[in-house]
């Protein structure tokens, strides 16, 4: 093979890449067809992207504004598929393919660190068999799972031992910056990962850029994160209710566990800190943890997960793992790098070990179609969506709505959608009450039959006997209603 061929991916895995966002993607695909897609966060999201093609800002699933509720800058770059009509398929897809394409960063990694084309194609096999990776993909759109590739290719023009040890702003280290800027744009929380390279970066001969990259993304994530973010949402936070006592603040949940060091090693032991730890190293057979410094581009975001009082923040299949997920491929590049330095034969075994339980690991708790325990495409196309089609086609393409959780992302395409029992009951609206529209311009409701709250369902029932919603209409398990009450007075 020649020089310039072993810098380029193999065929088998660019096949492999190929086969896995076809496969996903349509997974996917199938998913947000059978309105099994939810108001949080997909609908946060497509609402956002269309209230910015239109130069709007407050997000109604939510009740914040756009970027109150995180400054997910790069959307900018995503409004123009808005103006060319694009919604969810088009953004769940285009993660699917960053997380596959993200394959081809980590190998050019894994090959500035070995020096080995076969060995660094294996990493990049890896990426695709991890659990976490399909998962990532299967929850939906999110910003920092988009971020991946961006972060990847940061990490490898920063770290990159071919470049000259002295900064200077040449090719490379202007490529390295607006990657490290484009994945910062993402999401708040990457200025985390950004700095944890900073660190890394200090840690090796590249001092003066390494302080460069730590001390912008500090300031950044300060600025951005700690003042700009909550400053847009009215000092509301879509995470306050996730650290109980530790606080609603990220500034407050660090501050407490400094003063009560208790409150913050309780919380590690009650959910169980060293087996989440395992989750994410297990799949490649606990290599990442022989390069901790690399594994500071994640340790933050462990934290941050790690600390709730909720477990879907540990847990494998949602989006908190995209950068525990990055530092864990990057940290078990670095560690098999380690092992081959130190003993070359050990170094084979390891790497057939990798295989290996990245294959069981993928059998036994990862979605793959090999899988054992899979989510089969045939439950997609089993379900009766006649229901949801019937309702959807009633809606007015600016009328207001308040519907069902997994009807929401499929009518995020307007000014103001709710999720009910919103806004006559407050639920999953972190802003203030004042921030809803008058109910009288509410000219939908639509729900899924028995699956209301005892709450909710009162108040449907409320609505309806006082003839404020008639006209209903059900089909296939849902039902309709629309607004039959007095006019309103005064606009919204």
């Amino acid at each position: 093979m020649s020089e310039k061929r072993a810098w380029i991916p193999s065929e088998w895995l660019i096949s492999a890449i190929s086969i896995w966002i076809l496969v996903v993607a349509r997974l996917v695909v199938l998913r947000h067809n059978s309105y099994n897609t939810f108001d949080f966060d997909l609908g946060i999201h497509d609402q956002s992207l269309w209230l910015l093609s239109h130069g709007k800002w407050f997000n109604t699933v939510c009740g914040l504004h756009v970027f109150g509720h995180h400054a997910m800058f790069m959307y900018y770059f995503l409004v123009p598929f808005v103006w060319l009509g694009a919604g969810p398929h088009t953004w769940n897809v285009l993660q699917v393919c960053a997380l596959g394409l993200s394959s081809i960063p980590i190998f050019m990694i894994a090959r500035n660190r070995l020096t080995n084309a076969f060995v660094a194609n294996i990493f990049g096999f890896v990426w695709l068999l991890l659990p976490s990776t399909t998962y990532l993909a299967f929850e939906t759109f999110h910003p920092e799972t988009m971020a991946i590739p961006f972060l990847l290719m940061a990490y490898h023009y920063c770290t990159d031992r071919s470049a000259s040890s002295n900064f200077q702003f040449d090719r490379h280290n202007i490529v390295a910056i607006l990657w490290l800027i484009a994945a910062m744009l993402w999401k708040e929380d990457l200025a985390l990962a950004t700095m944890g390279i900073g660190v890394l970066m200090l840690c090796s001969r590249k001092r003066v850029f390494g302080l460069i990259v730590f001390s912008f993304s500090t300031a950044y994530f300060l600025i951005v994160a700690m003042w700009l973010v909550p400053h847009l949402a009215g000092n509301e936070t879509a995470y306050g209710m996730l650290y109980g006592e530790l606080g609603t603040t990220p500034s407050s949940v660090v501050l407490n566990s400094l003063a009560q060091p208790s409150l913050f090693f309780n919380r590690l032991s009650d959910n169980n800190a060293m087996g989440y730890l395992g989750q994410i190293t297990s799949p490649l057979s606990f290599l990442p943890l022989l390069a901790p410094i690399t594994l500071l581009i994640g340790l933050p975001q462990y934290f941050i997960n790690i600390l709730t009082i909720n477990d879907f923040t540990w847990s494998m299949m949602y989006h908190y793992q995209a950068i525990p997920s990055v530092a864990a491929i990057a940290a078990a590049i670095e560690g098999y790098a380690l092992v081959r330095k130190r003993a070359n034969t050990f170094a084979r075994i390891w790497l057939c070990v990798l295989i290996f339980s990245t294959g069981v690991s993928a059998r036994s708790w990862g979605m793959l179609p090999f899988s054992d325990s899979p989510i089969p495409s045939s439950i997609f196309t089993e379900r009766d969506v006649s229901g949801w089609h019937s309702a959807l086609n009633r809606i007015g393409p600016s009328d207001i709505v308040s519907a069902h959780y997994s009807f929401v992302p499929h009518a995020t395409h307007r000014e103001v959608v709710y999720t009910f029992p919103n806004p006559w009951i407050k639920t999953n609206f972190l802003n203030s009450n004042d921030k809803y529209v008058k109910t009288c311009s509410i000219m939908w409701i639509v729900v899924e039959d028995g699956s209301l709250g005892t709450a909710a369902q009162k108040l449907l029932n409320t609505l309806v006997a006082n003839q404020t919603f008639g006209e209903p209409q059900s089909s296939g398990g849902v039902t309709s209603y629309k607004y039959t009450g007095p006019a309103c007075n005064g606009g919204r």
